[in-house]
């Protein structure tokens, strides 16, 4: 949790190779097809979850009329676009893929749109491999340890989003990806953008020098407002329960509201039948 923090840090620093457009183009015309589970267009897919997002890309750019016919397109305010991918399915016998991408265009900002779309490609295609290395370990465990392959139940991994907060000055979404191996869990990847400048906001650009304070006062009283009710159980700070946030890449979104939304993941500040926890900052910022 620490470390993905500290990441966001260096977030903005990422730059587009030149030599992306090869890369691509070399990409897919390596590119060996494969069978996908209840996919009618077999002949268009490829072998890889990493070139099936490098064409998305690359289609969306050259050829509008592709990107309408494929894409569901929420607007976002009155120039971002958000573009999804339909839906890509995989199914064999470790594991079932449902991944939902998206892709940020229509800023007026093409550096802002590379970058991001960049940044998203590669952690997707990073996650997607992780996950499908973990499916195939696990089923290896299964059948060393005496389980039956034909009862191994393949594992179920989820990649969707969702858009918080949208307009002309800032856009706000937030990946997430589930996994189900011998139980679920959640992953979740914020992005929080200032569209005129290009920067990932944090929490220090949007509340000033005293977001640290303004923070966890808001936090501190909500979780006290919160415990009157019995059944909302939180950790003592000895416990390891929150203790004021680390720092200013703490993990948030901004809801329609134009209203800071400050994330929680299970078990972090709380048991884990509490669920995630969301504690809205009431100061409008947008």
């Amino acid at each position: 949790m620490k470390e993905l923090k500290k990441a966001k840090g260096v977030y903005c620093s990422i730059k587009i190779p030149e030599k992306l457009s090869y890369v691509i183009n070399k990409s897919l015309a390596g590119e060996k097809k494969e069978k996908e589970y209840k996919f009618p267009y077999k002949k268009y897919l490829v072998s890889t979850v990493g070139c099936v997002f490098l064409a998305f890309i690359l289609m969306v750019n050259i050829n509008p009329s592709f990107a309408a016919s494929v894409s569901e397109i929420p607007i976002i305010g009155n120039i971002a676009k958000v573009f999804t991918i339909k839906e890509y399915i995989k199914e064999d016998e470790e594991k079932l893929v449902n991944a939902k991408i998206p892709a940020l265009e229509n800023t007026g900002n093409t550096e802002l749109e590379q970058r991001i779309n960049y940044e998203i490609m590669l952690k997707m295609n990073q996650i997607l491999e992780e996950a499908e290395e973990r499916a195939a370990e696990y089923k290896k465990a299964v059948i060393e340890t005496g389980g039956k392959e034909e009862d191994y139940q393949p594992i179920n991994i989820q990649i969707d989003y969702k858009v918080g907060y949208s307009s002309d000055k800032a856009v706000s979404f937030v990946i997430l990806k589930s996994e189900t191996l011998a139980s679920a869990y959640t992953e979740r990847y914020f992005y929080n953008i200032d569209i005129e400048t290009g920067k990932e906001l944090n929490l220090r650009d949007i509340f000033g020098k005293d977001y640290k304070k303004i923070v966890d006062e808001a936090i501190y009283t909500e979780i006290e407002q919160r415990s009157k009710n019995p059944d909302n159980v939180y950790f003592t700070k000895e416990e390891g329960g929150f203790s004021g946030i680390e720092n200013e890449y703490q993990d948030f979104y901004i809801n329609e509201e134009g209203k800071v939304v400050i994330v929680f993941e299970k078990y972090e500040i709380a048991p884990g039948s509490m669920g995630i926890q969301e504690f809205v900052i009431d100061k409008k910022v947008f």
